[in-house]
């Protein structure tokens, strides 16, 4: 019963900014221009990779409070995270600004030219300070997840998230510019982090207050835990970021915000899978350590075939209507050069979404050197099938390659994690990957919208009564009756 309560938490801390973001996408695009709409989710994207490079503490911060209270020994754990927090990490982040601040000087030579190019120059401090505002505030909310605060987490997250897309709307109406949209929105980060400081004084002061003693050792003992993750934090983001970059080097702006407005608006139906990550991230961390181990393989395993259930009929749902959504919401134009690449990025969503359980799973258990080692192996093989598929097919081929990676990302995650059930979980991926693809390719502008209907309807009511009797199985089935009636 918990864990569902956290997961609605979870789900419903993703689901509001979500929906800002829908309005709030073509107003910025009506007063500042399209143009500016794709150069602000290129400096979101960067700014949202600078984010994961938090060392991995945020994770670990997480793991080692959940463990700590299922020890009783959470006084001394946090005596520890509160010396190494001010020892360690303040100093270096400062230090990160200091360089980033510096490296203005540096990429001004690459930018575009024009006013855009310039207010983008003139956004580069608003980003440099950014950058330990966001990695602070992951700090404290893996603090509040360690101890399972998440009702606190997601009121925060719901709250900062949604003006992470309003702020820069409101803004346009006045000052329809770059750099003006990015300084508001780093402001209000600043006001997110204030918040989540006084989140954690309210449910365990000594996050923050106490004796903080630099303990010899303490620096190198945090980054050995964290730096395979640190190094997932740099690769996988590299990755998920690297198509809109590159797209912005070789394709015209008005390409570029075709396919990352399509592509920021699929990745937020990841809401979905990520809210039961992080409910599970601290169970999972037991795992190593619990005399009921086998209970948590179950949960893990039960997990993937929820989340595949969830995630089927969702992208289902995405790709079939891709293109009538888009032309609703952002017009034809609009509609008609970027509705495949709705398509295409469902299948990926779906099997991406599979990948978080064995990724939580392997971090989880202190095996974030695994997920480290795949990331590595996948970079260079996905920058190469990168620039060859924007060269030769543009935005689809961009889609089609992050697809193919997220894919890739999933396989070697599965073969890697808990033994049990991969091959099942092997299955769902393949199957609702192919039944995703073929269900996106029946709709497009060239159908009557009879026919549309008519595909839709069938497809999205095909693919609830697969996720429910051939996704689930009858004791999940059962669960979730029990679960439904105790509500």
């Amino acid at each position: 019963m918990s864990f569902l309560r956290f997961f609605v938490f979870n789900l419903l801390g993703h689901a509001l900014p979500i929906l800002i973001a829908l309005a709030a996408v073509p107003t910025i695009a009506h007063h500042a221009g399209v143009d500016r709409l794709g150069a602000l989710g290129v400096v979101l994207g960067l700014i949202g990779y600078f984010g994961f490079l938090d060392f991995g503490l945020s994770r670990v911060v997480t793991r080692r409070v959940a463990i700590a209270l299922e020890q009783g020994r959470i006084a001394e754990e946090l005596t520890e995270l509160r010396g190494f927090l001010w020892w360690w990490a303040v100093p270096i982040l400062t230090a990160m600004t200091l360089l980033l601040i510096g490296l203005r000087f540096v990429l001004g030579s690459f930018l575009p030219a024009g006013p855009l190019g310039e207010e983008m120059a003139r956004s580069w401090i608003w980003i440099a300070l950014c950058i330990p505002v966001a990695l602070l505030t992951n700090w404290l909310r893996g603090a509040l997840e360690g101890e399972q605060r998440f009702a606190r987490v997601n009121l925060l997250r719901t709250v900062f998230g949604a003006l992470n897309f309003a702020i820069p709307a409101l803004v346009s109406l006045v000052w329809p510019t770059l750099d003006a949209m990015v300084g508001f929105i780093v402001l209000g980060r600043f006001v997110g982090l204030l918040a989540h400081a006084w989140a954690c004084v309210q449910v365990e002061p000594g996050v923050l207050w106490g004796h903080a003693p630099r303990q010899a050792g303490s620096g190198k003992k945090f980054f050995q835990e964290g730096g395979w993750i640190t190094v997932s934090n740099l690769v996988a983001p590299m990755m998920m970021f690297a198509d809109r970059f590159v797209l912005a080097a070789m394709l015209p702006a008005t390409a570029v915000a075709w396919y990352v407005t399509s592509l920021d608006v699929m990745m937020r139906t990841q809401m979905v899978p990520v809210a039961l990550a992080g409910v599970l991230f601290p169970k999972f961390s037991e795992a190593t350590l619990s005399v009921s181990a086998a209970s948590i393989f179950h949960l893990y395993q039960r997990s993937i075939r929820v989340i595949s259930a969830m995630m089927l009929p969702l992208c289902t749902a995405a790709a079939v209507l891709g293109y009538d959504g888009l032309r609703i919401w952002m017009g034809d134009t609009f509609a008609f050069h970027s509705y495949r690449v709705v398509e295409i990025i469902a299948i990926g969503i779906f099997v991406s979404s599979i990948a978080q359980m064995p990724f939580s799973w392997l971090q989880g258990v202190g095996r974030s050197y695994l997920t480290a080692r795949i990331h590595l192996f996948e970079l260079p093989v996905y920058a190469a099938g990168l620039y060859f598929s924007i060269k030769q097919d543009g935005i689809e081929g961009a889609a089609w390659m992050w697809t193919l990676r997220v894919s890739l990302d999933c396989l070697l995650m599965l073969a890697l994690s808990a033994k049990s059930g991969r091959r099942t979980a092997l299955a769902m991926a393949g199957s609702g990957a192919c039944f995703i693809l073929c269900a996106g390719y029946l709709i497009g502008p060239e159908r009557d919208w009879q026919w549309r209907v008519a595909c839709v309807a069938i497809l999205c009511a095909a693919s609830l009564l697969l996720a429910w009797y051939a996704l689930l199985n009858r004791e999940d089935r059962g669960e979730i009756g029990r679960l439904r009636h105790a509500y």
